[in-house]
This record gives C-alpha cells, structure tokens and sequence, in this order.
C-alpha cells in the first residue's frame, strides 16, 4: 500500500515537524512558513505543527506595533485569551521593543520609544509567557530595563538569557534578580563603566549562585578585564574548647560539637567565551569543570597565559576556540590528549590576503613549524577530534596523502565530522589537480558532514573569476557514495544531490545569513 502524508501517525508528523525546526541554512521566517504551509495541507496535519509552530516567539514592536495600546488589565487578558497558543507553547522569546540599529534606520524606521511602553503593558505581557526557558533581548537605550527583568524574573523556566546591547541603557540592568539562569550571553557593549558594572554583577553571580555553567562576554569596551570569581576555599573547622568545671565540683562539663560550616556554591561553569576583554582571577579559580574555553589573544596578548593556568590545575578542555597559537597553548595541548574541537577562527579582514597578515600570523603564533603542529598536537589528539579548523595551519602542499605527512596525520583524525581549511589558489596551473586531491582526501572521512574551503591568495587581486571556475570544479565532481559531506566556501553552500541521469554530484545553494546570536555560540535554544 502506498504510503501518503495523512495516512502517518501523528508522531510521525511530529518528528517531521521537528525535522524542519532544525532545517540547516533556512531562516526563522522560512522555517516558520514551512509549517505553517504544513497545518494547512488538511485537517490531519493541521494539530502536530503547532507546538513546532509557536515555540519561537519574537516580541517587536515594529512590527506589533497594536500590542503599545494594550494599556488596561481586561485589554491585556482578551489579548492573551485570543492568542494562547502564542503564550502556550513558546519556549524562545526573542524581545525587540524598538531599534537603534543601522539596519532598522536603513529601512526607514527610526523609533526612540513606543507609546504606552510602561508597566501596566509589559510586565503583565511578558510575564505572560510561563512556559519560556530562553530571551534574546536587543536592549536598545531607551528601554525600560527595570521593568523588563522584573517581568522576566516571574518566568519559572527561564534557564537561558542572551542581551545583545544597541547603545548603553538609561536604566539600570539587575542581573541578579534572575535567579536560576544557565546560560548568560552580553555582546556588543560599548560604555567602559557600563561594561565593568556588567562584569562585576556577572562575577557576583557566578560567585553567590551554583546556576551558570554557560558564559559569553562581547565587548568593544577598551582595556577593561573580567574579574572571574575564586572558587570557595574549603571553610576552617571551628575548635571549641570544652568548659572545665572548677575543682572538686559535681557537675561535668557537657560535650559540645562545632557548629555547621555554611556551604558556599560552586559556580560549575563549563563553557566561556571571552572577547574584546581580558580577564583577571581574584584568587584560586574553580576552573575543573570547564570543558569548552573560547579566548582571542591577538589584541590581548596577556589572555594567553590562560592556557598555563589550565595546565598545571590539570584541565583537560574538551573545545578551544582561538585567533592564533600562542607558545603556552602550544605547550597545553602537547600535554593531554582528548580534544574534540580546535577552531582557529581569524577575523574576516585578515583572511583574504595572506601576505599582508604573514607578520601578524608569526607575530601572534610564534613561527609554529606545520610538521611539529600535526605530529604532537593534531596526532596526539586523532583518536577525538570531530571538528578542525585550521586556518594558516592547513596542509599547503598538493594534499597527496601518499606523499605528504600533514594529510597522512589528517587522515588519522576517524571521528572527524567538520574540516575547515584554507586554500591557496595563487598557481592556476596546479589549483584543478590540488582541489580534485583535496575531495578525493575528503571522501576518505567516513563521517565528515561538512568541508568549510576558504579561498586564499598570496598577493592582492579579485579571485571572482577563479573562484567562480573552482566552484564549477566541485560541482562536475563526481561523489562516488552516498550520505557525502557538504561543502561551503563562503558565499555558497554544495549540497550532494542525486541527479536525474542516476550520479550524484554537488549541488550549489546560496549560504542565507542567520541572525541568530544563539547559533553562532553553538547553544540550542
């Protein structure tokens, strides 16, 4: 019998529906017409979308701009009664009362404040939502800051907060009166006090709540460090002298007990990431438990000391995130072996021209020989790595892995599912034969899911023609097996597709931008 959509369970659908939540290169808004499109096929698949349907909720006042004149209790109450699914399913709620930023002044609308943004309107509104356990917050300036960590501190389930700052708020944040969050993402502040004040009530809920374990600092604030928290000293057992009863008396002294240390949480933080600052410790840090460590050196050469604090506490990080390689990280990733994730993520401005950045690089890493790099730290770690990316690291020969020992070592790495690597394409005449190795090599990854190409040249010229015959290179490429890699190289993502003629060949779709700061820390909201 021939198997239709109506004719599946709905838990069936409901995974379909899932499936389309974690829809790869599509925005919110697509992903969110994808379902919608999927409750109005018929009345069978009308009910399993829903929760999918609801579950990202963006509060904008550009765009909801009705929702300012809900200034009376019974207003709000019809409102929520009309629209509860909206407060019933949603579990990320993305807040946008007004914007400061170029894009929305670009589009033509610039909006300070909406009217009737007070009290009465959002703190029933937000409170609304009881069932959010994540807000991504644009804090404009003008925002009534108080009000809106007072409504979300009444959310139960509120474990995940991301503030990204669109100018210095007028009103005070209290971070504090959050009382069980996880996750903590602050980008984008500007202000050096306001910036500082941030930190330090950052540090204090690290230090007086044992809730955080995901943290994000982005600031372009100058010469400002974070004051990460020590971890609690193990408390001093109290002696208590027993009273001596006088001479010849009858009564005995009573035993008595010490008193009860009061505990004291332990922040057990697993994932920091720190950019834009550096960081200070105010005394022995809590480090053990931390297991993802994402830290830029190349402004702030004095955050690599870092990594011979890690090592003598004996930290063994699962996930580094970094811009160069400094000796002492060198030294900490020879001296364990478990590593899951080395990206070596270099800003955009400095990856398209080598040459102009060669000093920069050497500078910054300290001239790392490749041979050394790939014997002790890529094949001490090859039993682990799932995710590599190299930067001016990548193999720079033919990626012949009969012949060169970069490849060879790469080759070793059986678990790894996300290469990226740089390629140069300064020699036309060998640029074909070099990226038909690189896939041929590629294709020996059994679980590689996705090979991130950056083109690169050696001296300064528009690559738009190379890169464009490249490109048709990948796609004529014949992928021999199924359930192949993807392949992005930056503008454009290669999907392996099953043509008509019965061969399977790369398929080109233009990579969409995803503005979504949640994805870009690699945190599911």
């Amino acid at each position: 019998m021939k198997t239709t959509l109506t004719s599946l369970a709905p838990e069936l659908i409901e995974e379909i529906c899932a499936k389309i939540v974690l829809t790869h290169n599509s925005t919110l808004a697509e992903i969110k017409q994808d379902l919608c499109n999927l409750r109005l096929t018929c009345q069978q698949t009308r009910n399993s979308p829903i929760p999918y349907l609801f579950r990202d909720v963006t509060l904008d006042a550009q765009k909801r701009r009705s929702l300012s004149f809900l200034s009376t209790g019974a207003e709000i109450q019809r409102y929520v009664a009309e629209h509860f699914m909206v407060f019933r399913y949603a579990r990320v709620l993305r807040i946008r009362f007004g914007s400061n930023s170029g894009a929305s002044s670009s589009a033509g609308w610039k909006q300070i404040k909406m009217p009737g943004m007070s009290d009465s309107f959002l703190v029933p509104v937000l409170s609304t939502f009881q069932s959010v356990k994540s807000v991504e917050w644009t804090v404009e300036s003008p925002d009534p800051s108080p009000q809106i960590i007072d409504a979300l501190s009444t959310l139960p389930d509120l474990t995940t907060l991301i503030l990204h700052f669109n100018g210095s708020p007028f009103h005070d944040i209290s971070l504090t009166k959050l009382d069980y969050l996880q996750r903590l993402s602050v980008s984008n502040t500007t202000d050096d006090r306001f910036t500082g004040d941030i930190f330090t009530q950052i540090s204090q809920y690290m230090e007086t709540k044992a809730t955080l374990t995901h943290v994000s600092i982005e600031t372009t604030a100058s010469g400002l460090r974070f004051p990460f928290p020590a971890s609690p000293r193990p408390p001093v057992p109290a002696v208590t002298e027993a009273a001596t009863a006088p001479s010849g008396s009858e009564i005995d002294a009573a035993p008595t007990s010490p008193p009860t240390p009061p505990t004291v949480p332990s922040c057990p933080i697993q994932f920091l990431r720190i950019h834009g600052c550096g960081f200070r410790f105010k005394s022995r840090p809590n480090l053990s438990t931390l297991t993802t460590l994402e830290i830029y050196h190349r402004e702030i050469p004095a955050n690599a000391s870092i990594w011979t604090i890690l090592q003598n506490a004996n930290v063994k990080l699962k996930r580094i995130v970094v811009d160069s390689i400094p000796i002492p990280l060198l030294t900490y990733l020879k001296s364990y072996s478990g590593l899951e994730k080395l990206a070596i993520s270099i800003p955009p401005a400095s990856r398209n021209h080598h040459q102009n950045h060669e000093w920069e690089w050497q500078h910054m890493s300290g001239h790392i020989d490749h041979g050394d790099f790939y014997e002790k730290v890529i094949g001490r770690h090859h039993d682990t790595l799932e995710s590599l990316s190299l930067y001016k690291l990548s193999p720079v020969g033919d990626w012949d892995a009969r012949m060169e020992a970069d490849v060879e070592t790469l080759l070793r790495c059986s678990r790894l599912s996300t290469l990226s690597i740089d390629f140069d394409v300064t020699d036309l005449n060998k640029v074909a034969i070099r990226l038909s190795n690189l896939l041929a090599t590629a294709l020996q990854f059994d679980h590689l899911r996705l090979l991130a190409i950056n083109w690169v040249i050696t001296h300064n010229k528009d690559i738009s023609l190379e890169r464009w015959g490249l490109e048709r290179n990948i796609v004529e490429y014949p992928i021999p097996r199924p359930a192949v890699f993807k392949i992005s190289t930056g503008l454009n993502l290669f999907e392996p597709k099953l043509k008509g003629d019965g061969k399977r060949r790369w398929q080109q779709v233009t990579i969409k931008p995803v503005g979504d700061i949640a994805m870009g820390l690699g945190w599911v909201l």
